[in-house]
């Protein structure tokens, strides 16, 4: 399977759209994501990567990762407002830490893991 993106371009003043394909899927794709600027256009391609991949129920991977992780990140949405991104961002943040905390703890006493 592959996936390209191609670079975003200004499609009228104040749209840019940011092209992609996934091909070597049952149902290849060409598509774009679009936004008021390269950056949001981009990111909204790569959401839409995501969305397709996962849609598409193939479980896909990047080499030597986790199947079914495809290696595309989910994107934080901000149309519920910059105060529900901090929270969400906050609450990562946390899990994160406990890990990082968890595996620190296992090497600190040798257990494996």
């Amino acid at each position: 399977m592959t996936v390209a993106i191609g670079q975003p371009l200004e499609v009228q003043p104040g749209q840019w759209a940011c092209p992609f394909t996934i091909d070597g899927t049952p149902e290849p794709r060409s598509d774009r994501g679009l936004g008021i600027d390269g950056i949001s256009a981009l990111l909204n391609a790569l959401h839409a990567i995501r969305y397709a991949l996962e849609a598409s129920g193939i479980r896909v991977f990047w080499e030597g990762g986790e199947p079914g992780d495809a290696g595309f990140p989910k994107l934080m949405h901000y149309a519920f407002g910059f105060a529900f991104s901090q929270r969400m961002e906050q609450l990562i943040d946390e899990e994160i830490q406990k890990l990082v905390d968890e595996k620190k703890a296992r090497a600190a006493t040798g257990s494996p893991g």
